[in-house]
C-alpha cells in the first residue's frame, strides 16, 4: 500500500501547477506513509530510495525556466545513460561506447542545490527545487525531473565600499567592480566583486589583504544591498627571491626571466607574469611563482620594516624538461616521391636557456639526381616519357633538399625582449613548374612593449635563382617576353626589412568569446639594404569578438594592404610573389578557394597521351595583387537541442567581402567587391578548433588574360584573349564552396 499511494502521489505532483505549501505537504504525506512501512529510509530523499542505484533514462526541466536549459544541464551531475563512441557517435557496438549513469541520491540533493545557485548567479533567489524521480516508461531504469519555481529577480539598490580608501580610490573600485546599483543582484557578480576588490589591493603591494564581504535581501521588496570592508594589511616588498629545483638552469638566467626583482612591491600581476615568462622557456616543463611559506622567510613578519611596510620572500619552484630533442619521419607523396626529415633541439645552448634547432628535409628521393630510378614505378608522375620540354626534365630530375638552423636568445637588456637568427639553404622544386635555389638568413629583435602586445623589427637577406618554363614566368610573374624572362632566371639578392607590431587580448574556451586583436607590419625593401627588388609594403588586420547574449557572439574582421612602392614586372623593383595579396581560402573571402580571388592568369598547355597524341589543359594561377580588402562579420553560438555531441560544437552565419587588384589599368584594377554568405560549423579538437564552412559564390571564376604554348613547347608573348574565363556549371550546388581547416577564422 505505501508503495502504491507514493507512486499515486508522485503522478499528481507532476499533473498540478505545483505552489510551495503544496509541494511541502505532498513530501510530507509521503514521508508519513513511508514511515507506516516496514522499514524507514535514511539519507538524502528518502522518498526516492527504492530507485537508488538504477539506470538514469532521461533526465528533464519543467516549470518557468528563467535560466536557460542548456546551462542548467551544464551544472547538475545527474546525467541520462547513452551510448557514445568516442564521445561523438550516438551508438553503441556492444558495451563499447556505453555510457551508463546510476542514479545516486546524494547526487541528486545536491543537484537540487546547484541548480538554486545557478538562479542565484542570475539574480533569482528564493528559487524552489522539487526533484521527482518516476519508473521509465516501457524499459528498465527511472526518468528524473526536476520541478523548477524561481523567485523574483532582485534588484541591488545599495552598494558600499569602505577600508581601501588610504590605498585606492573608492570611485575608481565602484567603477571597477561587476556589481551595480539598480542592476540585479547576481551572486556571480557578487563573488566577483569581492575578488575586484582583493585584487585591486594585491596588486598594489598589500600580499595580506583581505575583503569581508555582507549583502542583505529584502524578500518582500526584492532588493539586496551589499557592503564589501577591505582589510590591506601591509604593504609588502620583496626582500628576497629563493629558487628551486633548477639544475641546468643558473640563476642568473631565471631572474631575467622575473618580472618582479628584490625591492619592487609585491604585485600579484607581476608573479604572475613572471610564471608566464619562465613558461616561455623551453627547458622549463612547470613553473610556479608565489609567496614562501613561513619556514622559508629570509626576514620574519617580527622583524618589519616599519610599522605600514614589511618584507617578503618570493619562492620560484620550476621543473626542467629535457635539455635535447630530436625527431625523425620518412613518408610518400605523388609529387614528393619519397621524402625524409630530421630535426635536433637543444634547450641550452651555451646556458642561458638559449635555444638551438636544426633541421633538415630531403625530398624526391628516388627520382632527384643522383638517387633516383623510381621514375616508372613508386613514383609514376615523373615518367621521362611525359615530360614536354627540356625545362620538365631539368625540374623533375632536381633533389630537393633543405638545411636550416634557427637560434633564440630568449632576453636581452630586460625581460622584454628577444632575439632571434636563423639561417638556412635550400633546392625546392614543383614538377612541371620551376625549381629554386636559394640561400640566406634572418635576424629579428621582438619586444613586448604592453601586455600582450609585441613590436618587432626583423632584417632578411636572401640570394636565389629560379629556373622555369616560359609559361611559369607569365604565370608568376606576368613576364612573358623572353628577354625578361632571362633577367629573372639570374641570381637576384631579395633582402627586406620588417617591422610589426601586435597585440592578441582574445578570450578564448576555445572558441573566441570576447577581446579583440589586431597586427599591422611595414615591409621595405630597396637597393639602399642591397636588394635587387625595390617595394614597400603596409598591411593592417584587426578583429572584434563581443558577446550579445546567451553565449552568441559576433566577430568582425577588417583587413587590408597596400604597396606604396614596387610594381609587378621589370628587371628592377618587381615584387616577389610571396609579398604580394591574394584573396580567397578558409581565413579570406570563403566563397572563393584558396588564392582563387584576385588578379589570375590562364595557360593553355598540350600535354602527350599514352598514345603519342596531345590534350590541351588550361592551368589557372593567381598572381597576386597591390591591394587588397577584406571585411567579415560572423555570429556564432551552441545548439541549444539534439544529441550532446552536436550541442558540444558551435555553429556560424557569416558574410564575407573582399577583393584584391592590381595597380595597373587592367580587368583586376577595376574589379568590384565580392561578398559571399555562408554557415558553418566548429568542433573543438586537440590541437585547436576544427572548422567546416559552407560559402556561397554567386560571381563563378575570376576572369583573366589567356597564353598558349605552341607545339614546341615555347611561350606565345602575347595573350590569346584578353579576357578568359573558363566555363563553369551555373547549378546552384556548384557554387558552393567547403572549406575545411584549424584554427579560427576571425
Amino acid at each position: 500500500m505505501p508503495h502504491a499511494l507514493r507512486h499515486a502521489v508522485r503522478l499528481l505532483l507532476r499533473r498540478l501547477s505545483l505552489r510551495p505549501a503544496l509541494a511541502v505537504g505532498a513530501l510530507a504525506v509521503l514521508a508519513a506513509c513511508a514511515g507506516s512501512g516496514g522499514g524507514v529510509a535514511t539519507g538524502p530523499l528518502p522518498q526516492f530510495a527504492e530507485f537508488e542505484g538504477q539506470d538514469v533514462r532521461s533526465v528533464k526541466f519543467e516549470g518557468e525556466l528563467v535560466v536557460p536549459e542548456d546551462s542548467l544541464r551544464s551544472v547538475v551531475t545527474t546525467r541520462p545513460s547513452r551510448c557514445r563512441i568516442a564521445g561523438l557517435l550516438p551508438f553503441c557496438i556492444g558495451r563499447f561506447g556505453d555510457e551508463s549513469y546510476a542514479l545516486d541520491l546524494g547526487v541528486l540533493s545536491r543537484d537540487v542545490a546547484r541548480i538554486q545557485l545557478a538562479h542565484r548567479d542570475a539574480g533569482y533567489y528564493g528559487t524552489r527545487v522539487l526533484p521527482l524521480v518516476d519508473p521509465a516508461v516501457g524499459e528498465d531504469g527511472v526518468d528524473v525531473v526536476f520541478r523548477v519555481e524561481p523567485g523574483d529577480l532582485t534588484t541591488l539598490t545599495g552598494l558600499e565600499i569602505a577600508g581601501a580608501e588610504a590605498v585606492v580610490d573608492t570611485a575608481v573600485l565602484m567603477r571597477r567592480v561587476p556589481l551595480k546599483v539598480g542592476e540585479p543582484f547576481r551572486r556571480i557578480d557578487f563573488l566577483a566583486s569581492v575578488d575586484t576588490v582583493r585584487n585591486t589591493l594585491l596588486n598594489e603591494g598589500h600580499a595580506y589583504a583581505q575583503v569581508l564581504r555582507n549583502y542583505e535581501i529584502d524578500t518582500i521588496a526584492d532588493v539586496a544591498t551589499v557592503r564589501l570592508e577591505a582589510a590591506p594589511g601591509p604593504l609588502v616588498t620583496v626582500d628576497s627571491i629563493i629558487f628551486s629545483g633548477n639544475y641546468r638552469l643558473d640563476a642568473e638566467t631565471l631572474r631575467r626571466q622575473m618580472a618582479v626583482q628584490v625591492g619592487d612591491r609585491l604585485r600579484a600581476t607581476q608573479l604572475v607574469r613572471s610564471q608566464r615568462n619562465l613558461f616561455e622557456l623551453e627547458l622549463v616543463r612547470f613553473a610556479a611563482v608565489e609567496v614562501a611559506p613561513e619556514r622559508l622567510q629570509v626576514t620574519p613578519d617580527s622583524l618589519e620594516l616599519d610599522q605600514d611596510s614589511i618584507g617578503s620572500t618570493v619562492l620560484v619552484r620550476i621543473v626542467e624538461a629535457p635539455r635535447y630533442a630530436a625527431e625523425m619521419a620518412i613518408g610518400y607523396g605523388s609529387r614528393d616521391c619519397v621524402r625524409g626529415e630530421a630535426s635536433h633541439l637543444d634547450r641550452n645552448f651555451l646556458g642561458g636557456a638559449r635555444r638551438l634547432e636544426i633541421t633538415g628535409l630531403v625530398a624526391k628521393v628516388g627520382v632527384g639526381d643522383p638517387l633516383n630510378g623510381l621514375e616508372k614505378s613508386a613514383c609514376p608522375a615523373f615518367d621521362p616519357d611525359s615530360r614536354f620540354t627540356p625545362e620538365d626534365s631539368l625540374i623533375a630530375d632536381q633533389l630537393n633538399w633543405r638545411l636550416a638552423a634557427n637560434f633564440l636568445q630568449p632576453r636581452l637588456f630586460g625581460t622584454q625582449t628577444s632575439v632571434v637568427l636563423s639561417g638556412f639553404t635550400e633546392r625546392i622544386s614543383e614538377l612541371d613548374l620551376y625549381v629554386r635555389d636559394a640561400s640566406g638568413g634572418q635576424v629579428g629583435v621582438v619586444r613586448q612593449i604592453l601586455p600582450q602586445t609585441l613590436a618587432s623589427l626583423t632584417f632578411e637577406v636572401q640570394r636565389g635563382r629560379t629556373r622555369a618554363s616560359d609559361y611559369f614566368f607569365c604565370v608568376a610573374f606576368e613576364v612573358c617576353s623572353q628577354e625578361d624572362i632571362a633577367l629573372l632566371e639570374e641570381s637576384r639578392w631579395s633582402n627586406s626589412a620588417t617591422l610589426g607590431l601586435s597585440q592578441s587580448r582574445v578570450r578564448l574556451d576555445p572558441f573566441p568569446s570576447g577581446g579583440h586583436s589586431f597586427r599591422a607590419g611595414v615591409d621595405y625593401a630597396s637597393a639602399l639594404l642591397g636588394s635587387d627588388d625595390e617595394y614597400l609594403r603596409l598591411s593592417a588586420d584587426g578583429i572584434v569578438h563581443r558577446e550579445l547574449r546567451n553565449d552568441v557572439v559576433l566577430s568582425l574582421r577588417l583587413a587590408g594592404g597596400t604597396f606604396l612602392t614596387g610594381v609587378l614586372t621589370g628587371d628592377r623593383g618587381y615584387i616577389p610573389p610571396e609579398r604580394r595579396f591574394y584573396g580567397g581560402g578558409p581565413t579570406g573571402v570563403r566563397g572563393f578557394r584558396f588564392n582563387e580571388l584576385g588578379p589570375t592568369v590562364y595557360i593553355a598547355r598540350p600535354r602527350r597521351t599514352a598514345d603519342d597524341g596531345f590534350i590541351v589543359d588550361t592551368i589557372r594561377s593567381s598572381t597576386g595583387g597591390t591591394r587588397a580588402l577584406l571585411a567579415s562579420a560572423e555570429v556564432t553560438f551552441p545548439l541549444r537541442a539534439g544529441p550532446q555531441f552536436l550541442r558540444n560544437a558551435r555553429y556560424a552565419a557569416f558574410i564575407d567581402a573582399g577583393q584584391v587588384w592590381e595597380s595597373r589599368d587592367s580587368l583586376a584594377a577595376r574589379a568590384p567587391l565580392r561578398f559571399t554568405p555562408g554557415i558553418g560549423a566548429r568542433f573543438a579538437s586537440p590541437v585547436g578548433p576544427f572548422r567546416l564552412d559552407l560559402a556561397y559564390n554567386p560571381y563563378g571564376a575570376v576572369p583573366g588574360p589567356l597564353y598558349g604554348i605552341n607545339e614546341r613547347g615555347e611561350l606565345v608573348p602575347a595573350p590569346l584573349l584578353r579576357s578568359y574565363r573558363p566555363t563553369e556549371g551555373r547549378g546552384f550546388l556548384r557554387r558552393l564552396v567547403v572549406q575545411v581547416s584549424l584554427g579560427n577564422a576571425l
